[in-house]
């Protein structure tokens, strides 16, 4: 699964500014979405998506994608 999962976050373009990923997934409103990633530890995989670059965090979005759906390493480790 790791070898999947590198060159999606290798690819730059699949990284979005935390403040635009509420148009992509538009169930969640932009607060909601800072909250979630704020409490990021306390969600396996989650920290995983999520990089802080200065004061701005960028989300990956096919990974969290396949957090939405339970499909990182982290959350198949817990079944």
């Amino acid at each position: 699964m790791t070898r999947t999962i590198e060159p999606i976050t290798s690819n730059l373009e699949n990284w979005q500014p935390l403040t635009k990923v509420a148009d992509s997934f538009p169930q969640f409103t932009q607060p909601q979405l800072k909250r979630l990633f704020w409490l990021r530890e306390q969600h396996p995989g989650l920290s995983r998506c999520y990089r802080q670059v200065g004061k701005k965090g960028y989300i990956c979005l096919p990974l969290f994608g396949m957090w939405l759906a339970g499909q990182l390493p982290e959350q198949q480790e817990e079944e």
